[in-house]
């Protein structure tokens, strides 16, 4: 009898022994709530972490499907279309990939999210340009209104709500969205002139060049930046050239000076 006690004794020790060998493997393999944890290297939670460099307001490109992306010092976004609200998120770093990604609160989907050349980048949205120290501004016929004559935009004013809203560094700049220059401008006025420029509804261009009897083949193409300190100056920066820019000055409403080559009229 004492053998068989002693051997139920030693029975039941095993037992939680092996409850508790089991509880601690799982407390081993249990995910981790940080994402971050086991970073390696010289990494840091707090260096990855560290969203502050996104914060602010982004610009959405002319052909952009977005007008703005704004984020705060924690990483939490919000995208407009419109002056609306159309997605909200977070950022988080993600060792696996050693990348950041922008998650959605909305539907919990995920996109990498990076800088390039001073421009933002998010595989979900596209690429959006700096907007620090813009104001938003609102024009009625070519003049300023300010809060003296009349209401000021709400500051989520969309930059592309309307044809008298407009984004500037500053109140002696009239920086026009880009969007309103749709239609077709010819050289120097000239409806049969060798070159002429067509712009769509989302601001990007394609520069066409003709002969006598043939067709017109479109000869460059790209999408506008703005001029930070030059009033109603642009950038007409190539997609099919690397490095192409050229200097667009709005001369009047319905003339643009393209580079070097003089002045283009926008014709019906």
């Amino acid at each position: 009898m004492k053998k068989f006690f002693a051997f139920i004794s030693a029975s039941a020790l095993l037992f939680l022994a092996l409850l508790a060998g089991c509880g601690t493997a799982e407390e081993q393999i249990a995910p981790q709530d940080d994402p971050n944890e086991g970073l390696g290297g010289d990494l840091t939670e707090d260096t990855v972490n560290d969203f502050s460099g996104f914060e602010g307001i982004w610009l959405g490109e002319a052909n952009n499907d977005y007008d703005s992306i704004e984020f705060d010092a924690d990483g939490n976004w919000t995208l407009y279309l419109c002056g609306e609200a159309v997605d909200e998120g977070y950022l988080r770093y993600e060792p696996e990939w050693e990348a950041v990604y922008a998650y959605s609160s909305r539907d919990d989907s995920g996109s990498r999210i990076a800088m390039q050349d001073g421009q933002l980048y998010t595989a979900a949205y596209g690429y959006f340009n700096p907007g620090e120290g813009m104001e938003y501004l609102w024009y009625e016929d070519g003049s300023q209104r300010t809060e003296d004559d009349a209401e000021v935009p709400d500051e989520n004013t969309s930059p592309n709500s309307g044809a008298d809203s407009y984004w500037s560094w500053d109140s002696d700049l009239c920086q026009r969205n880009v969007s309103e220059f749709e239609g077709i401008w010819y050289y120097d006025g000239d409806l049969s002139s060798e070159t002429y420029i067509v712009i769509d509804g989302n601001g990007s261009w394609s520069y066409y060049r003709r002969a006598p009897g043939a067709e017109p083949a479109e000869m460059d193409c790209g999408t506008f930046s703005y001029s930070t300190d030059e009033v109603s100056t642009y950038y007409a920066d190539s997609t099919m050239y690397d490095g192409v820019s050229y200097c667009v000055f709005e001369l009047d409403e319905d003339s643009l000076v393209w580079g070097d080559e003089g002045v283009y009229y926008l014709m019906e």
